[in-house]
């Protein structure tokens, strides 16, 4: 099967505005929906570009956050499909430093019925490169120890996830995300977070989706529910709904408390010593999804 394949050229990590970025060697693409376009072509889906395209199509900070290895120690992203039900389906997407975790758990979220595991490579003739952990790879419970399965199970893992389109909401669906600025609590999925605050705070200003301004002639609808997202037109609530969903039905402690850590101009704000290099320092960036090597971001370019 053959998809048209968007490259993200213009895709960047905030603070690296002219840091071109790659997934496993290759330019960072995802399955385009629309009409083709100067920057596309038909080409086979592979699970690099099946995990881009989920993620970017829930909400583009959360590929940024997967992409962030400097930022952001760990990741997950989550979504369970038939939610309640016997026959619920749960698949993640979790990155812990340079490890990177996906597939299928069981009903309760305990247990992986599949799990495919790769070590993106940090340095040398390969850095970037992602290659297959034969050591926590299992279907079933059976593990996986054989690289060329590991690739195989992973490519048609990602080819369901495009064609089932596992980004969209509905009923009894749910997707959560978590990320961790540090290594805090090695068992759990990390600080359960709003993507669109990672790298900026609340702004109730601007289209919660799109970042388009109010305008004399245009106001902003808010939330009436939770009143922490504005949207410029129903296109763009609707967009967002799959990420808005979960954060409106938060308790109004958590929410409150997710804002608290987010003021200071996101949760990247949140512990600067950890997230910046001092100006000046010259400190490198461990980052391998950059094409080529950067400078750590520091406070003033963000």
């Amino acid at each position: 099967m053959t998809f048209t394949i968007k490259y993200l050229d213009e895709y960047r990590l905030p603070g690296y505005p002219n840091a071109s970025l790659y997934l496993d060697r290759s330019p960072l693409a995802v399955v385009e929906a629309e009409d083709k376009s100067t920057n596309t072509n038909d080409g086979e889906l592979n699970t690099t570009i099946g995990i881009a395209t989920t993620l970017y199509n829930w909400c583009p900070d959360a590929l940024a956050a997967f992409l962030d290895l400097d930022a952001w120690f760990s990741f997950t992203w989550s979504v369970a499909i038939q939610q309640g039900d016997q026959d619920e389906t749960n698949i993640e997407i979790g990155r812990v430093g340079n490890q990177i975790t996906f597939g299928t758990l069981d009903k309760d979220g305990d247990n992986w019925t599949l799990m495919l595991t790769y070590n993106i490579v940090l340095e040398g003739e390969d850095r970037g490169i992602w290659k297959p952990n034969p050591k926590e790879s299992m279907q079933g419970e059976e593990d996986v120890t054989d690289m060329q399965e590991i690739d195989r199970l992973s490519r048609a893992f990602a080819t369901s996830l495009v064609e089932k389109k596992v980004w969209l909401t509905g009923k009894k669906i749910r997707h959560t995300f978590h990320v961790e600025y540090a290594p805090m609590d090695v068992w759990g999925d990390g600080i359960l977070m709003n993507p669109h605050w990672l790298y900026k705070s609340l702004d109730l200003s601007r289209c919660t989706s799109c970042s388009a301004p109010a305008t004399e002639t245009k106001e902003l609808q808010r939330c009436g529910r939770c009143g922490t997202a504005t949207y410029c037109s129903s296109t763009c609530q609707r967009k967002d709904w799959a990420v808005h969903k979960h954060i409106c039905n938060l308790s109004l402690e958590d929410r409150g408390q997710m804002l608290a850590i987010t003021e200071k101009g996101g949760l990247i704000g949140w512990d600067e010593e950890r997230m910046y290099a001092k100006e000046g320092s010259g400190e490198e960036s461990k980052n391998p999804n950059f094409l080529k090597e950067q400078l750590k971001r520091t406070r003033t370019t963000c």
